[in-house]
């Protein structure tokens, strides 16, 4: 049998191995992700400390479309009293435009029993691109428009407990490898309106331990450059979880 009469046939089995390939990769792709973090912190002695921190992350990721779900609390008493309270909730959905660019939004809701807001909400659309992306880490960048509303514990001088306005959201989201098992993680974001500017900056290292589990060290600072009278401006917190990667 002459070469010419087998390329039909080997052009059909490449492609139908190449077809499976694919097939198994699209199919090998988790649909859901996520990690789930706990820290505990109990001290006694001339001060009696306890500090619970829980952070849940859910990932959807059927393509065009990703969307994430973030939950986080962090309670802490001392000497038998509350003295720190604090939820959060993100929904966050992107649409991909091409290979690096995406329409990305985001509905946040924030209460902080200390702050001196009884709550914090954020709805935002925008515009994302992605600087960097590699096997080791990615770099992206959002901007866009928003609109916030913060509601106050208590009146304030003009009588006004509740502050709508339209914002400017800027978010970076960086994420590297540092060595075989550590990774540098880094989110920053301004929400910028005409009642007040928020910059908040979550820093972390994550190490890996075992295949599933990994230890992180936080650091994450907000800043408000207006706040209710007898709160301070910034906000800090540096802490150490377990997580777990599903």
């Amino acid at each position: 049998m002459k070469i010419t009469k087998l390329l039909p046939l080997i052009t059909y089995l490449a492609a139908a191995i190449s077809f499976t390939s694919q097939a198994e990769e699209e199919a090998i792709a988790p649909v859901w992700s996520g990690q789930a973090e706990l820290g505990f912190i109990d001290t006694s002695g001339n001060t009696d400390t306890r500090s619970l921190n829980g952070k849940f992350n859910l990932v959807h990721n059927v393509q065009p479309v990703k969307t994430g779900l973030r939950l986080e609390a962090l309670t802490s008493e001392e000497n038998g009293r509350s003295s720190k309270e604090k939820y959060f909730a993100e929904i966050k959905s992107d649409y991909t435009l091409g290979e690096y660019d995406y329409l990305a939004s985001l509905l946040s809701y924030e209460d902080d029993r200390f702050s001196g807001f009884e709550y914090q909400s954020v709805l935002s659309v925008g515009y994302g691109y992605r600087l960097w992306n590699a096997k080791k880490g990615h770099f992206d960048v959002e901007l866009g428009p928003g609109y916030r509303r913060t509601s106050l514990d208590e009146r304030n001088e003009s009588g006004e407990k509740l502050k709508d306005e339209f914002i400017g959201r800027l978010a970076l989201d960086f994420s590297a490898s540092i060595s075989e098992n550590a990774t540098f993680l880094e989110v920053f974001t301004i929400e910028s309106g005409e009642f007040a500017t928020v910059y908040r900056s979550i820093m972390g290292l994550q190490s890996t331990l075992v295949s599933t589990l990994a230890m992180k060290i936080n650091y994450e600072v907000k800043y408000t450059d207006t706040v209710p009278e007898g709160t301070e401006e910034m906000e800090t917190i540096v802490g150490a979880t377990l997580v777990y990667g599903f």
